[in-house]
């Protein structure tokens, strides 16, 4: 059994699974547990030589019977071996060619990663810190750290988390050598640790929704998305601007061949 600390975790995902392998789905169960204890009893010993007491044990038999929360790691374990059987899930630190053309829409697959956010997100990210910095340091020192201008900028930087993507939060994680990156979309709601602690090399449990060739790309956060998506005939779409793009300062385009993933699981 390997132990996993779990940096984000999709439980409804692993629920509708785990229904879906046994037909059902459960949070809690009753165990019975049986101990056997032994009674000492008294026994007088007499032997011509020698004299003393003696110990004869009588056995009982308690059950007890207890209600268990299964928790998610362990419904996350009988996901993982369920499809683990028969070697469908492989795992992977680095991909070559061969490999990215054996995999295909809907399989498993486990990567050894280092995740990152979307260019917005973390440009919005270190904003705020920032800002947060200078009103902490601004009390000590007495001083103005940021000029009316520069705060102005970093409060328009920072308002860009505002601007939330229908599909989650967009994160690409990448192999060792940067080749063959991964995108996906992360529900705030499935994160067992701060975002700010979102870091460092990972294990990814994920299912393969699309891959992109070579030629293709995917646009993280791209802000007029939605708005390109209600011109709904030609018409309209001729009167849009044409300059509707992310500012080159955000801008994240991930080129193909890459992955777009489901992520069931994050951990370490």
């Amino acid at each position: 059994m390997k132990l996993r600390h779990f940096l984000y975790l999709n439980t409804k995902l692993l629920n509708d699974y785990l229904s879906a392998i046994d037909g059902y789905v459960y949070d809690v169960e009753r165990r019975t547990e049986s101990h056997s204890t032994e009674k000492a009893g008294g026994l007088k010993l007499g032997i011509p030589v020698l004299k003393g007491d003696g110990q004869v044990g009588e056995k009982a038999n308690e059950e007890i019977t207890r209600e268990v929360q299964i928790s998610d790691a362990a419904k996350f374990d009988k996901v993982f071996n369920y499809l683990s059987q028969d070697n469908e899930v492989k795992f992977y630190e680095i991909m070559n060619e061969a490999e990215f053309s054996q995999l295909l829409r809907d399989d498993f697959f486990e990567v050894f990663v280092t995740p990152r956010f979307s260019r917005k997100k973390e440009m919005a990210d270190s904003a705020k810190k920032l800002g947060e910095l200078a009103e902490i340091l601004q009390p000590f020192s007495g001083e103005q750290f940021l000029d009316e201008k520069s705060k102005t900028a970093i409060e328009g930087f920072a308002k860009l988390d505002e601007i939330k993507d229908s599909k989650g939060i967009a994160c690409v994680l990448n192999f060792e050598d940067e080749k063959y990156p991964i995108v996906t979309y992360l529900d705030e709601q499935c994160f067992k640790v701060e975002q700010d602690q979102f870091v460092g090399q990972v294990n990814v449990l994920c299912k393969i929704q699309r891959k992109l060739s070579k030629g293709q790309n995917i646009e993280l956060d791209e802000m007029f998305e939605g708005v390109k998506t209600m011109a709904t005939n030609r018409a309209q779409r001729r009167k849009l601007p044409k300059d509707m793009k992310n500012p080159e300062i955000i801008k994240d385009v991930i080129r193909g061949p890459a992955f777009l993933v489901i992520p069931i699981a994050i951990y370490q």
